[in-house]
């Protein structure tokens, strides 16, 4: 996932957010254009959301367009009979440049009543790959922080080279989609397995750590023993793998 730029303005709000509220509970990105796939990931979104209550809650769609920052405090701070709201902003990456601001700064006090979907036709690739996502405050914490739903969608080919760009940035969410995609799309599935591992192990010979070093290399032992001497599923074991080695330490 995109690298957000780095600022102290950021990182308190990143930390304060996270202190009082689980964002990834709260907050959802729905991205991919097959417009059928997103409503169907919307509906799941829904359901999770008003699984015990469904009727302590409204439901409030958003277009980029229409939105001002006096606008949004009006719809989304506005006490109603349920009190409670889940909010959908379609198009999200439309977001003009002061209606970010205002729902960046206001992020904390619009999670702790509302639940907020972040829906776009673009897919993660392009998303990533968008400059503006990488200097803007909100669309980096929505690629970072948010509970990512990918639908399918009809886009180029993922390659090798797309997997070992991930790894480089310790992008754990585009590694895991791209490992899927390559195990999906490949005719030689046998071999990809070998391939990937052979990439970490080349990746994380160069930790200056040496504990962390020994730790790394212990996991990526045990994937290969797994693949090779257990015959077990090697996309599996690689997903896990790149938890371990990706993921929060």
């Amino acid at each position: 996932m995109v690298n957000p730029v780095r600022n102290n303005n950021f990182d308190r709000k990143k930390n304060e957010i996270s202190n009082g509220v689980n964002i990834r509970d709260r907050a959802f990105l729905i991205s991919g254009d097959n417009f059928h796939q997103r409503q169907q990931a919307l509906k799941s979104i829904k359901k999770r959301i008003l699984k015990e209550k469904p009727a302590a809650f409204s439901i409030l769609t958003l277009y980029p367009k229409e939105l001002t920052p006096n606008g949004l405090a009006q719809k989304l701070f506005t006490t109603s009979f349920t009190n409670k709201k889940i909010v959908i902003f379609k198009n999200f990456h439309d977001l003009p440049s002061a209606a970010r601001k205002f729902i960046f700064d206001n992020l904390k006090k619009i999670l702790i009543n509302n639940y907020v979907i972040f829906e776009t036709d673009k897919d993660n690739y392009q998303l990533q790959k968008n400059k503006k996502f990488h200097s803007d405050r909100l669309f980096a914490f929505i690629l970072k922080r948010a509970a990512s739903f990918r639908v399918s969608s009809v886009d180029r080919s993922l390659s090798i080279e797309d997997f070992i760009g991930s790894i480089r940035k310790n992008d754990l969410a585009n590694s895991l989609y791209v490992l899927e995609r390559l195990f999906e799309n490949s005719a030689k599935a046998r071999i990809l397995g070998p391939q990937v591992l052979g990439i970490l192990v080349r990746k994380f010979s160069y930790i200056k750590d040496q504990s962390k070093k020994e730790d790394y290399f212990k996991h990526l032992l045990q994937a290969d023993r797994a693949i090779k001497e257990g015959g077990a599923d090697a996309r599996l074991v690689i997903e896990t793998l790149l938890v371990k080695l990706l993921g929060p330490q």
